[in-house]
């Protein structure tokens, strides 16, 4: 999916759900200059948001992004998919899998340098484990810089947002409560 089909789709489906910019960005824990650049394409969404988004107009996940199923409970390295969202530099690789009363969904994912996430708010909590590189995640204003064989655990509904803060790729394992993966089938 490129970028142009996601912010396309924001558009169409906040439209069809007769909701405003500032509607679906106070829903969706945003501004709504944010969600007005995302609807035209002109920054990245993380996964995070277009989930909050998704909430917020009342349609599933998977109508505004696309991911990879995770046919079975277990996963390996090179043969998971690799995806990103949109024009958004992250890669991500889903490690998670679902079936009935599972509330955990995790992803490994591949940072550049010099990338910073939108601010966001969401329900659930959420753990972060560095893998290599440098991550700094602020979590209501406070700085928690990481390195390989950090982690950080917190309230998902505080205000957040994470970035590359070393000179080099940064890799981190993200495992949050908050539904990322709306598979049909349940294993």
């Amino acid at each position: 999916m490129t970028v142009e089909q996601i912010g396309e789709r924001l558009r169409r489906y906040r439209r069809a759900a007769g909701k405003t910019l500032n509607q679906v960005a106070a829903e969706a824990g945003l501004t709504a200059s944010f969600l007005s650049q995302a609807e035209r394409n002109l920054c990245g969404v993380s996964i995070s948001s277009l989930a909050n988004i998704a909430r917020a107009i009342q349609v599933p996940l998977n109508a505004l992004l696309e991911q990879p199923e995770q046919q079975k409970p277990d996963s390996h390295t090179g043969e998971r998919v690799r995806y990103t969202v949109g024009s958004q530099p992250l890669v991500y690789e889903r490690l998670s899998s679902s079936f009935p009363g599972n509330p955990l969904n995790a992803v490994k994912m591949n940072i550049p340098v010099g990338y910073q996430s939108e601010l966001i708010t969401h329900d659930g909590v959420e753990l972060a484990y560095v893998l290599s590189g440098h991550v700094t995640y602020i979590i209501e204003g406070r700085a928690y810089p990481l390195g390989a064989g950090d982690s950080v655990h917190f309230d998902a509904s505080k205000p957040h947002r994470l970035g590359n803060s070393g000179t080099d790729m940064a890799e981190m394992i993200n495992i949050t409560t908050m539904p990322l993966f709306e598979d049909k089938r349940e294993y």
